[in-house]
């Protein structure tokens, strides 16, 4: 170097940080009056040369046409504000503008253009303006510290960018910036807002890596990405200590906010990601915001396109709108209030372990795979009304410790709340459990789950449900539920449980009552089928406990039950009920009785169970009678004429009962039929008003007889006047015996008629 040569050298053992790894020397001419260049003399020493930015520019514009690659480093420097707005900076070499270690006052590029590359390491700028600007090469500018603003509005940057670990102690103003190249703010430090509105980014990383990084990052101020466009970026580690903004943001490739710390609003309302996003182990601590926003996810199968997995939400978190695919919330921990509002899911939803201490709103969401909740923990309320399972659903030992709402919810495939624990208020009226049936296994499982408080499931339907197992500690209400097949084992729980089937619909499967406290079953109108009650050692009360009012019995098989009703003289309408029990929707009055009997009567003559008809027609008009009987004695607005209408119809149907049991009494009407003549002629033998031609068998010796023989001449003379033949050898004498003779010819056409329709009755098994 000639002894005109500038003097300054940068020692990189003095500066410890530095990542030169010799001791560089100045490679430019000394100022014709100072041992220095005009880059590296003091401030002081240029002001009184009267050296002005002008002037270096100048000598730089001058460097950039040497074919001497070194005349274009500037290590060390000490700058002024370099203005090189509206400038082409397109040297004759593409050599690379160095400005490490540098002190520069400002750098303005203002809607110029920068053909070489640019190093600012480790430099220290007072303010970077590169508005509309055009930079084509490389910048470095790791660990550089800017003191003032940083301003790129509209630039564009077509090779790769770093400023890793760099430090921006004022604003920063990137709006509308592209970034063509790999660009890197890793480990940077924010300490004013930072404004990244509708950036562009691209970059020439692998598709699983990121062209654009703000790894370990930190945000002191706001930070804006608003409209922003990236392919692929990461926030893996960073923090944002103030508020985030990543409104209508489009991540067109992987987005990976893991680790991420969020201590302010965290805004990501209709940013779409079109590939996979990851937010493992983020940490919001205030409300997150993901309005409207769409995990559209990418074509690799082995990655979930979104995932929450160890998240954990310290405030509110809104999804509301939002559209998933593949997405994993698992072991996620939401410690307020969560929104799922109208939200989509296309593809499976993982949220195993999920906790949740706020409420949890699902209202209306779609789930179009399979949405797995096992082992969740919902503190507060879960609402899920009108939510749509299209595929298998698990909720399999979640702890619901408040109230759980899924009214109207439709659950297209298998469900399965085994094991899970309703310590509130669990409603899912109207909901819909339509999964197909299956021999071997229920499509909504409910086998071994807890219900500490009331359990709603009014108008539910279901295709096949399963309760086996199942604790309850109130009241369960099934009312106008619709049961395809049912499968209902209930254990009692520390308060009398009660299961109301009013109106219900059970067309088939096994309700089983346990060993232990018994559970009573309401079945006031409810319509059962193919049915099976079964009881485990108290099979002789087992039909004690459900109660059958106005209850349709839809071909249900009576046979079964054979035994217990013999016993209990057919007896379906008692009912045992305990404390949970109260007001039912009907009263068994008479009238209602009656009608029971006649549905239970009409089942038995539809599966061809012949006694239990008869038995059931039997009790259906005695509470006829009790029902007529009762009105003759409470009704006051009945007239003389219909009062006696009720009184007759009493008459007859005590009759019928006594005579032949409404047609199902054969050896009753049967022995009426042949034994009453004889009663008849025990009168007559007894003479006195009953005196016939036979004599009396007080006075036999009056017609010439022994005893017996007058005896057997009258009850022959009953038989015959009975069976109205009347040979005429004995007549009446005495009136009583004239009216009785003249009834017995009536009687015989009563009691062989009842003796008929009872026989064809008992033959054709008819009613």
């Amino acid at each position: 170097m000639s002894s005109s040569s500038c003097r300054y050298t940068f020692d990189p053992s003095v500066q410890t940080d530095a990542h030169l790894q010799t001791t560089w020397e100045c490679p430019h001419e000394a100022h014709p009056e100072s041992e220095f260049c005009v880059f590296h003399m003091s401030r002081d020493e240029r002001a009184s040369l009267d050296v002005t930015g002008d002037d270096i520019v100048g000598e730089l514009r001058t460097n950039l046409q040497s074919p001497d690659t070194r005349v274009n480093e500037y290590v060390g420097a000490d700058l002024p504000h370099l203005s090189l707005t509206y400038q082409d900076i397109n040297g004759a070499t593409n050599h690379v503008l160095n400005f490490q270690h540098a002190d520069i006052e400002g750098l303005d590029l203002t809607h110029g253009r920068l053909d070489q590359g640019l190093i600012l390491r480790e430099a220290t700028v007072g303010r970077l303006k590169l508005d509309e600007a055009v930079v084509t090469g490389d910048v470095d500018a790791r660990e550089v510290t800017v003191t003032g603003a940083v301003t790129t509005n509209e630039a564009t940057f077509e090779q790769d960018v770093r400023f890793s670990e760099a430090a921006f102690r004022g604003e920063v103003r990137c709006d509308e910036t592209v970034f063509q190249g790999d660009t890197s703010f890793a480990d940077a430090t924010f300490h004013g807002t930072a404004r990244f509105r509708n950036v562009e980014t691209s970059g020439s990383s692998h598709v699983l890596d990121d062209n654009i990084t703000f790894a370990n990052a930190t945000f002191r101020d706001d930070a804006s990405f608003r409209q922003a466009i990236f392919n692929y970026v990461t926030f893996e580690g960073a923090r944002f200590t103030a508020g985030s903004d990543f409104e209508h943001v489009e991540f067109e490739g992987d987005a990976r906010f893991d680790g991420v710390r969020f201590d302010e609003m965290a805004d990501f309302d209709e940013a779409r990601f079109d590939d996979d996003a990851s937010f493992a182990d983020a940490r919001f601590m205030q409300l997150a915001e993901f309005r409207g926003v769409e995990f559209n996810g990418g074509s690799r199968t082995t990655h979930d396109d979104v995932t929450f997995e160890g998240a954990t939400f310290e405030g509110e978190a809104d999804y509301k709108l939002a559209r998933f695919r593949y997405s994993d919330f698992k072991d996620a921990v939401f410690k307020g209030a969560v929104n799922f509002d109208r939200a989509t899911f296309t593809a499976r939803t993982d949220c195993y372990r999920l906790r949740v201490d706020g409420a949890f709103d699902l209202s209306l969401a779609s789930f179009g795979g399979q949405a797995n909740f096992d082992e969740s923990e919902f503190r507060d309320a879960v609402v899920a009304e009108e939510a749509t399972f299209g595929c298998d659903a698990s909720f399999e030992g979640v702890e619901f410790e408040a109230n759980a709402r899924f009214g109207e919810a439709r659950f297209e495939e298998d469900v399965s709340f085994k094991t899970a624990a309703f310590h509130g208020l669990a409603s899912f009226r109207g909901a819909f459990f339509e999964g197909e049936l299956q021999h071997l296994e229920a499509n909504a499982s409910f086998n071994e789950a807890t219900f500490e408080a009331g359990a709603e499931f009014e108008a539910a339907n279901f295709t096949s449900a399963s309760f086996w197992e199942t604790t309850f500690h109130d009241r369960a209400d099934f009312r106008q539920s619709d049961f395809e097949t049912a499968r209902f084992r209930v254990l009692v729980g520390d308060r009398d449980t009660y299961l109301d089937f009013t109106d219900a619909t059970l067309s088939g499967g096994t309700i089983s009552q346990g060993s232990g406290e018994p559970t009573p079953y309401d079945l006031t109108r409810a319509t059962i089928g193919d049915l099976t009650l079964e009881g485990d050692g108290n099979e002789h009360q087992l039909l004690d406990h459900f109660r059958f009012c106005l209850t349709e019995f839809d071909r249900f098989d009576f046979s079964d039950h054979h035994g217990y009703l013999e016993r209990n003289d057919w007896t379906i309408h008692d009912f045992v009920g305990n404390g949970a029990t109260g007001q039912f929707a009907v009263e068994l009055t008479p009238d209602i009785i009656e009608e029971t009997y006649r549905k239970a009567q009409d089942s038995a003559n539809a599966v061809g169970d012949t006694p239990a008809s008869r038995e059931f027609e039997f009790k259906r008009y005695y509470y006829n009678r009790q029902k007529n009987f009762d009105i003759i004695l409470n009704e006051y607005s009945l007239n003389t004429w219909a009062r006696g209408k009720k009184v007759a119809s009493v008459g007859l149907n005590t009759l019928m009962q006594v005579t032949c049991g409404y047609g199902n009494r054969l050896p009753r009407i049967a022995a009426f039929t042949f034994l009453l003549p004889a009663l008849f002629g025990l009168c007559y033998a007894l003479g006195g008003p009953f005196l016939t031609q036979a004599g009396s068998v007080f006075d036999p010796a009056a017609v010439d007889k022994t005893t017996m023989e007058v005896l057997f001449d009258n009850v022959y003379y009953s038989y015959i006047s009975f069976s109205t033949v009347g040979y005429g050898d004995i007549n009446p004498l005495g009136p009583a015996a004239r009216v009785l003779a003249a009834s017995q010819g009536m009687l015989n056409g009563l009691f062989f008629t009842l003796l008929t329709f009872t026989l064809f009755k008992r033959v054709l098994g008819g009613s």
